[in-house]
This record gives C-alpha cells, sequence and structure tokens, in this order.
C-alpha cells in the first residue's frame, strides 16, 4: 500500500529544521499566541457588539490553548520553561502592543482578522518546511491549528464585509505590517526592517472600566429572587442571571490583564474561567432566546460589573472563586438544586443541560482559584479567606446602592415547561 508509505507523513527525506530551528520559530508563535490571548480578553470589555463581545472570549482562550500546546511541545524539544518564559522579541512586543490600542469595534475585528490570518500563514509554512517524520508532534499540532484558525478568518471575513470595505484588513496591515517586518516575520527568519516607533502606544494600553454596551439591549441594576415555589417567575430569573454573567467575564479579563509576573499556568488558568463564564452568558441568552424569541425579552442586570470594574482583580477573583462560587457548592440548592429545579420543577430540557454543564464548570472554578490563590498567598488561608469576605461585603453594598427590579412574564414563544 504505497499510498501509506511513511505511514502517509508525505515527503520525510527533506532536510527541514534542526531542533534550534525549529525552536527558535515555535518559541516565537508561543509568544504571539500568548499576546493574542490578552488582546481578545481585554478588548472584549469595551467593544460594544455582543456578539463580537462573546466571541473575543471564545477566541481568548483558543489562542491561550494553543500557547499552551506550543509550550508543551518546546519543553519536549529540549526547551527549558524559563527560556520559554523569557523570550523577547522588541518588535513583535511593540506589535502586540499597538494592536491593543485598536480604536472601535471595528478595527478590533480588522486587527482580529490580520493576526488571525498571519498565524494561519506561519503554521503552514513551517509545515511546508519541516521534516513530517522527524518534526511529527509539531506537525500533527501546527494541523489541528491551521484548521481551527481558518474558521476563524472566514468568519471574521464575513464581518468585515458587514462592517464595510472601509474598514477591512488592509488598515490593521498598514498599522502592525511595519513591525512585523522589523520582527523578521512571525518567524523571525526574514531580513529585517528598521523598527518604527511607537505610535498608539506610547502609554500602556488599560482596560476601561466602563465596559461596552450595545444600547438596543435592556439592563437593569438587579432582580428581585422569586421564591422557587413560583417556578416559571424563578426560571426567568434563573435565565437573567446565566445572560448577566458576561459581567463575571469582563472581571476576569482584568485578573487576566492586569496581574503581572505570574507563571503561565495562572494565566491558562483564567483564560479557561474567563471563556466558561462567557459560555454560561450565552447559554442564558440561548435559553431566553429558544423560550421567547428573541435574547432581549430577559433584561441583563449590571450591579455585578460595578463592583467588578471597581474591585482589585485579586480581590474579585477571591470574592468569586471563595465566596461566591464556592458557595455555590452547598447543598440544597447551590448548583445542584439549580439543575434539580430545572429538571424537576420548570421541566425545561434545555435549561436542564445547560445548569448541568455549569454546575460542572462552578467545581472546576473552585478548584482552580483555590489552586492560583494559593500563588498570590503562599503564606496560609487566614489573609485570603478575610480578603474574599471583605470582598463580599464590599459586592453586597454595590448591590444595594438601587432597589432590584422584578422581572415581566414575557409571551413564551414555546411552553415554559416542556
Amino acid at each position: 500500500m504505497n499510498s501509506l508509505k511513511f505511514a502517509a507523513l508525505g515527503d520525510v527525506k527533506k532536510l527541514g529544521f534542526s531542533v534550534p530551528e525549529a525552536t527558535g520559530r515555535l518559541v516565537r508563535f508561543a509568544y504571539v499566541e500568548k499576546r493574542l490571548m490578552f488582546f481578545c480578553a481585554a478588548r472584549m470589555v469595551d467593544v460594544r457588539d455582543r456578539d463580537l463581545k462573546v466571541y473575543l472570549g471564545r477566541l481568548q482562550y483558543q489562542a491561550a490553548s494553543r500557547a499552551d500546546a506550543l509550550r508543551g511541545r518546546l519543553r519536549e524539544m529540549r526547551m527549558p520553561k524559563i527560556k520559554i518564559d523569557a523570550f523577547s522579541d522588541p518588535a513583535l512586543e511593540i506589535l502586540a502592543d499597538e494592536a491593543m490600542h485598536a480604536g472601535n469595534d471595528a478595527e478590533v475585528v480588522a486587527i482580529l482578522h490580520w493576526l488571525h490570518a498571519g498565524l494561519e500563514g506561519a503554521y503552514r509554512g513551517y509545515r511546508g518546511t519541516t521534516n513530517p517524520l522527524a518534526d511529527a508532534p509539531t506537525c500533527d499540532l501546527l494541523d489541528s491549528f491551521e484548521n481551527s484558525l481558518r474558521r476563524v478568518v472566514e468568519r471574521l471575513d464575513a464581518c468585515l464585509d458587514e462592517v464595510g470595505p472601509e474598514k477591512s484588513g488592509s488598515a490593521a496591515a498598514d498599522l502592525l505590517g511595519p513591525y512585523l517586518s522589523a520582527a523578521g516575520g512571525w518567524g523571525g527568519t526574514h531580513p529585517r526592517s528598521e523598527l518604527p516607533p511607537r505610535q498608539r502606544s506610547i502609554e500602556p494600553f488599560r482596560i476601561p472600566r466602563q465596559p461596552g454596551r450595545d444600547v438596543s439591549s435592556p439592563r437593569v441594576w438587579d432582580f428581585v429572587k422569586p421564591a422557587m415555589e413560583d417556578v416559571e417567575a424563578h426560571l426567568i430569573y434563573m435565565m437573567g442571571i446565566r445572560l448577566s454573567e458576561i459581567n463575571v467575564a469582563e472581571g476576569l479579563s482584568l485578573v487576566l490583564c492586569e496581574t503581572p509576573g505570574m507563571p503561565w499556568e495562572f494565566y491558562f488558568d483564567i483564560s479557561r474561567h474567563l471563556w466558561d463564564e462567557v459560555r454560561h452568558s450565552l447559554m442564558g441568552e440561548a435559553a431566553i432566546e429558544s423560550t421567547f424569541s428573541s435574547r432581549d425579552a430577559v433584561p441583563m442586570r449590571d450591579y455585578e460589573s460595578v463592583y467588578c470594574m471597581e474591585a482589585t482583580p485579586l480581590e474579585q477573583y477571591a470574592t468569586l472563586g471563595l465566596e461566591i462560587e464556592g458557595g455555590q457548592m452547598k447543598y440544597p440548592v447551590g448548583k445542584r438544586g439549580e439543575w434539580e429545579f430545572c429538571r424537576d420543577a420548570a421541566r425545561h430540557a434545555l435549561m436542564t443541560t445547560f445548569q448541568d454543564y455549569d454546575w460542572a464548570d462552578e467545581v472546576l472554578h473552585v478548584n482552580l482559584a483555590k489552586r492560583r490563590l494559593s500563588e498570590w498567598f503562599p503564606d496560609g488561608t487566614e489573609r485570603l479567606g478575610h480578603l474574599a469576605a471583605q470582598g463580599k461585603a464590599r459586592r453586597s453594598a454595590v448591590k444595594n446602592r438601587q432597589q432590584p427590579v422584578a422581572l415581566d412574564r414575557p409571551a413564551a414563544a414555546v411552553p415554559v415547561r416542556d
């Protein structure tokens, strides 16, 4: 079966890269993916379009996952962790800093498109040159990356068509291309041009403390919590809570982007936690839309966003991980109780599925928080517990600044109980 010769790897007799040549490229890719994670997480907060906001939440974790996989492969190729962490290239650094200062939603999309298309091309070029037998694990990894990146680029192409030709990716290339040229390309192997000065990034980017919102989407300060015996009202309340978890995701963007000096594993775990909170918000959106035909049938609540933007990253993460999500591990009620309510009382099949996975995610988050917070507080848990309790009290004080409102009962497009 000649078609399977050499395990169908292809041209296994070409010279390809040496290990140092390969790792010299891969460590750069890992750095760019890490910076792409930070870009997506940071700009998720202030973009106004909800669909773009939640997509950025997804893209930041995809970039983090690629960075993590590349770091793992580099370790297999004799590159120690300390050298991976120490990598720097002034041109790539400024490129990423300049990208952070994208002016509006349309420019964020253009930069996203340029970065993802560039990485896809870089991975394709690497696979075309390296020996597919000697470097098979890397080739398999990059093959999966290319497929994912290709889909992202196609979706972003459609987004650019929506915002109009004047907002095309050429503007991103004009802004960031000179820095890429000064870096010698993504792999650092092309002739380097002179490094241009910083333009937008003379001052470091800081995440705005006023999250972007689509003004057409309804919002309230807080919800009145109905009794569980009022099944329909309590179910609508739960949908609104899930929808509003975008506030928590935006708070975690601050934890991710404004906690310098932590090990990579910290950022990877926070990136996962952030994406999960985006998913939970989407669960609320999907449940509302499937039940009432429009995601605007139930409003979002605002107070939690205000708390997250006012609190320090450390305080809000301790409060979220230990007091809020940790408290949800209790039973009765808690996350198990929410799932049972949707299954047995509301008999809402989609919300039952969503709460089942929400419960699993929250168990993971509590364990992530305990592990990562111990890195902030290696001397014991007493101070950490005090900070979390203090944060919970501050969160309650923010909540009490305005009165909650009882949610209306929208007309259901389908029966609320299946």
